[in-house]
């Protein structure tokens, strides 16, 4: 289905139509990219300045400000509207602990809880908070949508309607879609699940088919499904999500797992779609997959941690994966974990592997230009905007960096982050 079928399609009913045939993956041409490709490697990145958030895990940004997921705390608020001051201008506590995404649009912010704390009963604590933040100094908790035993990992935010990830594969996974249109009352439009579609992707009890997490662009959502890879919905009607095409499904995702080997095709590749997210065109998707190979092999190298993976999606029925970036080498644990892409650059984190830039201005050959790796930090996200990098280095603040401006040399953050095996089970 090309684009332009897809946007006709989208201005008919949904209601009653078919789903359209699962995507197969082409004819891999592979770009290995970790050196300086054709143009230079220009070196580090330098740190503008760096805001003190105990518990940071993802941050994302809207205007000056940016808005921080603090673990066990709840949402910080960082004014950065000079980058080399950054401020922080809100700190609230949230219910419930394992708060770990955030996302943003205009007054609106929903951050998500997995599990409740000592004293909290998991029944009002558990799931989604709406927050306005229509003050950014001065947050409001509007309401909480409560989805038990599990809660939500990650989620989007797009205008009034909300998709969460139901992700754990122990339980019930799910994408949620949310009407926010009275955010102090939300209400479920939809929920999608890939074996409803698939049957035989469908797993009992041990599951690698599970959704991780979502990214919503133009009516499309591309959900990050694990071992089923990334399954991508038109969403032009929440109401209604429709599968138009995936990429990425392992040859064994149809496979029951056993006690055996669930724990090498949960943690180790191939599969492990971990976070998605397409280019501001729509033509190529970035898929990263996380892996813990450390649990279930000796010594393992850099192919078995996760890279990130790059998709000609411009034909949704003939695409094709076309380049990997893969993890940095060195000797440190270095999965893919969460990016940012622009219409030239992918800005990409790999836990203690640091942060790097790659020039995707041709997607089939990223070229590194900028990494910065200082000892002792380990990174979850970062977003690119007015020419920074903001990214949350795990448990201790946030960073701010540029290319060209700053100094060379790692946060002054005090203390260690959270004791690693917190969110890395190879350590353990």
């Amino acid at each position: 289905m090309t684009r332009s079928e897809l946007s006709r399609r989208r201005r008919t009913v949904l209601k009653g139509l078919g789903v359209a045939g699962t995507v197969g993956v082409g004819a891999v041409a592979s770009a290995a990219a970790d050196g300086p490709g054709r143009g230079a490697d220009r070196g580090e990145l330098r740190l503008l300045g760096e805001a003190e958030t105990p518990g940071a895990r993802q941050v994302t940004t809207q205007g000056r400000y940016a808005y921080v997921a603090t673990n066990d705390r709840g949402l910080a608020v960082i004014d950065w509207r000079n980058p080399g001051r950054p401020e922080v201008v809100a700190d609230i506590e949230l219910p419930g602990e394992g708060i770990w995404d955030v996302k943003v649009d205009g007054d609106l912010l929903v951050i998500s809880s997995q599990w409740a704390g000592e004293d909290e009963d998991p029944a009002e604590v558990i799931g989604t908070h709406v927050v306005d933040v229509s003050d950014p100094t001065d947050p409001e908790r509007l309401s909480t949508w409560i989805e038990l035993p599990a809660g939500i990992h990650n989620h989007y935010l797009d205008g009034e309607v909300a998709y969460l990830c139901r992700h754990v594969p122990f339980d019930d996974s799910a994408l949620r879609i949310l009407d926010l249109s009275d955010p102090s009352d939300p209400t479920e439009l939809a929920e999608w699940r890939v074996e409803d579609e698939h049957p035989e992707l469908e797993h009992e009890e041990l599951s690698v088919n599970f959704t991780h997490d979502v990214y919503v662009q133009d009516d499309l959502a591309y959900l990050a499904y694990w071992n089923a890879g990334t399954r991508i919905l038109d969403v032009s009607d929440p109401s209604d999500p429709v599968e138009v095409g995936a990429v990425g499904e392992t040859e064994d995702a149809d496979v029951q797992p056993t006690p055996e080997d669930y724990a090498e095709r949960l943690l180790a590749l191939p599969g492990n779609h971990h976070y998605v997210q397409p280019s501001p065109d729509g033509d190529h998707l970035y898929v990263g997959a996380e892996t813990f190979p450390g649990v279930v092999m000796d010594d393992p190298g850099r192919e078995d941690y996760g890279p990130v993976w790059v998709y000609d999606i411009s034909d949704l029925d003939d695409t094709e994966r076309v380049a990997t970036i893969l993890p940095p080498d060195v000797d440190r644990f270095r999965t893919a974990h969460n990016f940012d892409v622009t219409a030239n650059r992918i800005h990409t984190t790999w836990y203690d592997g640091g942060i790097q830039v790659h020039d995707v201005t041709d997607p089939a050959k990223p070229e590194k230009r900028y990494r910065y790796r200082p000892e002792g930090s380990s990174f979850w996200t970062c977003d690119l905007t007015r020419s920074v990098t903001v990214a949350s280095d795990i448990g201790r603040g946030v960073v701010f960096l540029h290319a060209d401006r700053g100094q060379r040399r790692p946060p002054a953050f005090e203390g260690a982050g959270p004791d690693s095996r917190e969110f890395r089970p190879d350590d353990r």
